[in-house]
């Protein structure tokens, strides 16, 4: 082959190389294979456009007008995925898991930010706890705005271009640690089936419509035409062969997906009892951002000169942050899912850790009883609590339960803990 030739069948190939879809691009050996069969096909019928004889220039260019544009050729490898909406069914829990990932790290964020602000509030005049906490709700909800718009616009593509989780290799596996991945080993094997199926399809739907176009060729040797329609049918046969095994791997693929989940239905039926469940964090989540909220916005500041001490205020503000932070912890973990062991375990170890805050909280009122709207309690008996009184006797013993209740739940957080591994252990 000269190299004008060459270069005719080069620049066409990288033509349709630049125009296959890029989930496609990363399988460099099917790339490779498609591009090998393509020039195969063009000097085969550049050859017979000749007669037989060394084909010229004007014979391949012929022959590569046959085969039709790049676009044409790249276009039956996009067709991949059932389509849901402007995304493809194989993607759509790839896609919710991804964002739901970006929103827990935005929000997580923007809490820590938030946690030193109402600091910041509280020990410099200057600066509005209203703001703090208009700041951190405003920096969540732009945030995930704009991580739901970008991810949303990336996985249109994706589906557009026939993505499917296969193709990102272990990311879909490792963001299953916190979101639940629900994409069996039998329906990866079914995505990877189809997408050789998908492959072949192009290839037979290409041979096709090179084919046709060699069909046009009236004028061309009986023999040469017999050959030619002799291969191509062989060659239509063996991929009709290879899509019906094909066919038969993914329907018994799909029988065994439906066998070991039924298995592991049964299996489900005779677990205990979870540790965690939706109600529970349901109402944490509600009762940990509705009462946190109460206690930073304190509707009731008004009685503050009355009956309130400045210091007690100040005190069930910081109360009412470490609360509301609780209520987003369980949200986190509702939106982790109670199946979700591994993510629940994590969650649980940091709401332990996070839970010894309070604490000091609680040793910080025992150390200061004098800021203690003690009257309210009483009905006005007692004005002030004194060290040695009763009143302070009784106000010193329920801070000792309430620290130690914190303690108990911080081994009850560690047992359930426990509980969860074993559960993943046995099952």
């Amino acid at each position: 082959m000269s190299s004008v030739k060459n270069n005719l069948v080069q620049a066409y190939l990288d033509q349709v190389h630049k125009k296959l879809p890029e989930w496609l691009k990363w399988k460099s050996n099917e790339v490779e294979d498609i591009l090998n069969d393509l020039e195969f096909q063009i000097m085969n019928q550049a050859q017979i456009i000749a007669g037989g004889d060394e084909p010229s220039d004007s014979n391949i260019q012929e022959a590569i007008n046959q085969m039709g544009s790049p676009e044409s050729i790249a276009r039956p490898y996009k067709n991949r995925g059932t389509p849901k909406f402007y995304l493809t069914q194989e993607l759509f829990e790839f896609y919710l898991r991804t964002l739901f990932a970006f929103f827990g790290i935005i929000i997580l964020i923007n809490i820590v930010i938030a946690i030193f602000k109402f600091v910041a509030a509280i020990i410099l005049p200057t600066i509005s706890i209203w703001e703090a906490l208009g700041s951190m709700f405003g920096g969540i909800w732009i945030g995930c705005l704009i991580a739901a718009v970008v991810i949303s616009i990336v996985f249109v593509y994706f589906s557009m271009e026939g993505f499917l989780p296969e193709d990102f290799g272990t990311i879909p596996r490792r963001l299953a640690l916190i979101f639940p991945f629900n994409l069996t080993e039998e329906q990866v094997e079914e995505n990877r089936l189809y997408t050789q199926q998908k492959l072949e399809e192009a290839r037979i739907l290409r041979e096709q419509k090179f084919a046709e176009a060699k069909a046009v060729k009236a004028d061309m040797a009986a023999e040469a035409r017999i050959v030619r329609e002799t291969k191509m049918a062989e060659a239509t046969l063996k991929a009709r062969d290879k899509i019906a095994e094909a066919k038969q791997k993914v329907a018994e693929a799909k029988e065994l997906a439906k066998l070991k989940a039924e298995e592991t239905k049964a299996i489900k039926a005779l677990k205990t009892k979870d540790p965690v469940s939706v109600g529970d964090l349901v109402f944490g989540a509600a009762a940990g951002v509705i009462f946190g909220l109460f206690l930073i916005i304190q509707p009731f500041v008004d009685l503050a000169g009355v009956l309130f001490d400045p210091a007690f205020l100040d005190w069930l503000k910081i109360f009412g942050l470490l609360v509301f932070i609780s209520g987003l912890f369980s949200l986190i973990r509702l939106a982790i899912g109670v199946r979700n062991h591994t993510g629940q375990q994590v969650m649980l170890i940091l709401l332990m850790l996070y839970n010894i805050v309070y604490i000091p909280m609680f040793l910080y009122l025992l150390n200061n009883p004098q800021i203690f709207p003690i009257s309210l309690v009483t009905g006005g008996i007692v004005d002030a609590l004194v060290v040695g009184s009763l009143a302070f006797t009784i106000y010193f013993w329920v801070l000792v339960i309430i620290v130690i209740a914190q303690i108990i739940d911080m081994i009850d957080k560690l047992n359930k803990v426990a509980r969860l591994q074993k559960i993943k252990r046995e099952y």
